[in-house]
C-alpha cells in the first residue's frame, strides 16, 4: 500500500470534514423543502373543492334552465337565465357588490330551519313589473324603492323562483318556503358581515333588460347542501337527460289515467245507425271470439274480457297487445 494512504487524520481535520459535510446537508435540505412547500392562503380555508363545485354547478344549471322556462311561460316573453358564478365570500363583501337600492326576499329552507335570501337587480325589477302590468318591459332605469303594490306584484315572481329552487333541491329532501321582502336596513342585519356565505349568481336577460339574480345561503344551509350532495353521489356524476329522476318516477305513479274496456276500430254508416229500432240486432263486423281491449289513455294496451267482481264491473287482463312503434304519442 502506498505511503500516502497511511496518513492518520488529526482530530482537527476530522472535525473540519464533519463540519463540511453538515454544511452541505444544510444547504441541500432547504432546497428539497422549498420544492415541497406551497404557499397557503387563510382566505381559502373552507372553500369549495373541485368535486363540490362540480356538484353545485350541475344542480343549479338545471335550476336556471327550469327557471327560464317557467318565467318565460308565465310572462309570455323570452326569458333567459344562466349560471354565472359560485363562490364562498363574507356577507359583508356581498353587500358591497350589490347596489344600495335593490330587491331582496328571504325564504326558509326546511328542515334546516335557517333563512336564505334571493337578490334581484333593479334593472330587472321594473321591467318585470311593466310586463306584469301589460307592458313590453322596456322602461327607463329607476333607482327608487318599489311601492307596496309593486312589492305584491314582485312577490309572484319570487314565489316562482322559490318553487323552481324547491324542485331543483327535491333530491336533497328540503322544502323552500317564501317569507317576506327585506328592506335596505333589514338586509344589513340579515346576516353578520363576517359570516361566510355561499353566493350563487345567475345572469338574467329579459327583453332589453340585463341583470343578476343571486341566491345567498348561510353556512348552516350551504354545509347541509354540500353534505347531502356528497351522500347522494352527485359529485362527478351528471344525470342523463333521458333518464327520469326517482322523484319524477314516484310522482308518475300517482298520476291518474283514463281507462276503459271496449272494442275499437268499429265503423258503421250513419244510414245504418239512423235505421236502428229498439230490439233490433246490429252487426258490428267483429268476430265473437275476438277479445275486447283494455284501453289506457286512448291506447289498446292489453287483451281483456268483461267480468264482474261483486257489484262492480271489471276486466280480466290477458296478453299484451302489439303496438306500432311508429305511432306518435297523442
Amino acid at each position: 500500500m502506498p505511503k500516502a494512504m497511511k496518513k492518520v487524520l488529526s482530530q482537527e481535520e476530522i472535525n473540519a470534514m464533519v463540519r463540511t459535510a453538515r454544511g452541505q446537508q444544510r444547504d441541500d435540505a432547504p432546497r428539497a423543502e422549498q420544492r415541497a412547500v406551497k404557499p397557503y392562503s387563510f382566505r381559502q380555508a373552507g372553500q369549495l373543492t373541485d368535486e363540490q363545485l362540480h356538484g353545485v354547478t350541475i344542480l343549479h344549471e338545471g335550476f336556471a334552465r327550469n327557471l327560464a322556462q317557467s318565467l318565460g311561460a308565465y310572462l309570455r316573453v323570452l326569458f333567459e337565465a344562466s349560471l354565472a358564478s359560485i363562490e364562498q365570500i363574507n356577507y359583508g363583501e356581498f353587500l358591497e357588490r350589490v347596489p344600495a337600492v335593490t330587491y331582496m326576499m328571504s325564504f326558509q329552507v326546511r328542515p334546516v330551519g335557517a333563512a336564505a335570501g334571493l337578490q334581484l337587480d333593479h334593472t330587472l325589477v321594473f321591467p318585470l313589473i311593466d310586463i306584469m302590468l301589460g307592458g313590453t318591459g322596456q322602461c327607463p332605469p329607476m333607482t327608487r324603492e318599489i311601492t307596496e303594490i309593486e312589492e305584491q306584484i314582485m312577490e309572484s315572481i319570487a314565489r316562482i323562483i322559490c318553487q323552481e329552487l324547491a324542485v331543483a333541491w327535491a333530491s336533497l329532501n328540503t322544502e323552500i318556503e317564501l317569507e317576506h321582502r327585506q328592506t335596505a336596513s333589514q338586509m344589513r342585519r340579515f346576516l353578520a358581515a363576517p359570516e361566510k356565505i355561499l353566493c350563487i349568481g345567475f345572469e338574467i336577460k329579459l327583453a332589453e333588460a340585463r341583470g343578476n339574480l343571486h341566491l345567498v345561503f348561510p353556512v348552516s344551509i350551504s354545509n347541509t347542501l354540500l353534505r347531502r350532495l356528497s351522500m347522494d353521489g352527485v359529485y362527478g356524476k351528471a344525470r342523463s337527460p333521458n333518464r327520469p329522476s326517482p322523484q319524477l318516477a314516484e310522482r308518475m305513479l300517482e298520476c291518474p289515467f283514463p281507462i276503459s274496456l271496449g272494442i275499437t276500430a268499429i265503423k258503421l254508416r250513419v244510414r245504418t245507425l239512423l235505421g236502428l229500432n229498439p230490439g233490433e240486432i246490429c252487426n258490428l263486423g267483429v268476430a265473437l271470439r275476438r277479445p275486447a281491449s283494455l284501453i289506457i289513455a286512448g291506447r289498446e294496451v292489453f287483451e281483456a274480457e268483461p267480468v264482474r267482481h261483486g257489484r262492480y264491473r271489471a276486466a280480466q287482463v290477458g296478453q299484451r297487445r302489439a303496438t306500432n312503434k311508429t305511432e306518435k304519442r297523442p
